[in-house]
């Protein structure tokens, strides 16, 4: 009888199709437990900037951004940095519709009755004169200098608007004169992409009140603030700065306004904290334009980088031995024709 054709065993391109098959299971075994840290390792960590001591004595200036607006109010209310002896300048900014006037009385500590008629008010600046008296139209800005005499160390002088009953409404403020220049310096970027780099500053203070200072550059062509609060430990939020600003005059309030200048202010903080800063500009805030400054504390710790080893010692264990299983099953594969192992096709008899 002659014996009947049979089917070959598999191919050897089957047999290989096997072997492609475990290891592409062995890639998704290994590999999918391995995206996270590598997804992690994308994050993105605040940048830090530690602030610079700087000689003490004396500045060659200061300069204060003030904001004239209709509630009526001055912002900030409070000017604060300013050293005995050294120029000071104000840039008065009139954001209304209405006139205002910046007048800061020569005399110190003195605290003026808000009670006045604007006629009483007039007759005091007239009898004892004032450092500085601005006035400002609606919607411009005007520019003013003088120097504080050397006996003003630790002084507070108080500036009000003239224009009839603003400052009997709110619109006065006070300059509180330091005895020394910033004992540290820190420096900010202002970017287009709505941030502020670095957002996290850190400040090691040495006594209290300290005196610091800020640069701030404008990086791009938006106009932005750097605004600090004058609470430490205080969270502001894009829903409630307005009011909290109100109720709270901020430290600083700096005007940015021009593509690649740089805004310097100096003030006093009476003790250790976090302290918030953010950008007023519409939607800037809510867009993540802020940052936190690290006065006499410990900043958050920054993420080391990751090992640069490809695995953790543990992972490439398991690897190794899924490497060495697949390479079994497939060289079974590869020379028994199939697996698991069955019996062989008999021929016809």
């Amino acid at each position: 009888m002659v014996p009947t054709a049979v089917r070959a065993p598999p191919t050897r391109k089957y047999r290989a199709a096997v072997a492609l098959l475990l290891a592409a299971a062995l890639l998704l075994a290994v590999g999918l437990p391995l995206a996270a840290p590598i997804a992690r390792a994308n994050r993105v960590v605040p940048a830090i900037e530690f602030g610079r001591s700087v000689a003490a004595g004396p500045s060659g200036g200061i300069v204060f951004n003030v904001t004239a607006t209709d509630a009526p109010a001055f912002a900030p209310a409070q000017l604060s940095g300013a050293v005995a002896g050294e120029t000071v300048t104000v840039r008065l900014y009139n954001n209304g519709s209405y006139a205002h006037s910046f007048t800061l009385a020569r005399q110190a500590n003195v605290v003026l009755n808000t009670s006045w008629s604007p006629a009483a008010l007039d007759g005091y600046f007239a009898q004892n004169g004032s450092f500085l008296n601005l006035t400002v139209a609606p919607g411009g800005s005007v520019n003013g200098s003088f120097v504080l005499p050397a006996n003003a160390s630790g002084g507070s002088f108080e500036f009000v608007s003239l224009v009839p009953y603003q400052f009997q409404s709110g619109m006065h403020g006070t300059l509180v004169v330091g005895a020394g220049a910033p004992s540290v310096t820190l420096t900010d970027q202002a970017l287009a992409s709505l941030a502020f780099e670095p957002n996290i500053l850190v400040a090691n203070a040495t006594g209290y009140p300290e005196t610091l200072g800020i640069q701030v550059t404008d990086v791009g062509a938006l106009i932005h603030t750097w605004t600090l609060s004058a609470l430490a430990n205080v969270q502001i939020t894009p829903s409630n700065f307005t009011t909290f600003f109100a109720q709270h005059p901020p430290v600083v309030n700096l005007q940015i306004l021009n593509p690649g200048a740089t805004y310097n202010a100096t003030f006093l903080l009476d003790g250790p904290g976090v302290y918030e800063f953010i950008c007023e500009e519409p939607g800037h805030f809510q867009a993540g334009m802020f940052g936190f400054l690290y006065v006499g504390v410990a900043p958050p710790a920054v993420a080391a980088p990751l090992s640069t080893a490809i695995v953790q010692a543990d992972v490439l264990l398991l690897a190794g031995i899924l490497v060495l299983f697949s390479v079994v099953l497939a060289l079974s594969a590869t020379f028994m024709g199939r697996f698991p192992p069955g019996r062989r096709p008999r021929h016809g008899s």
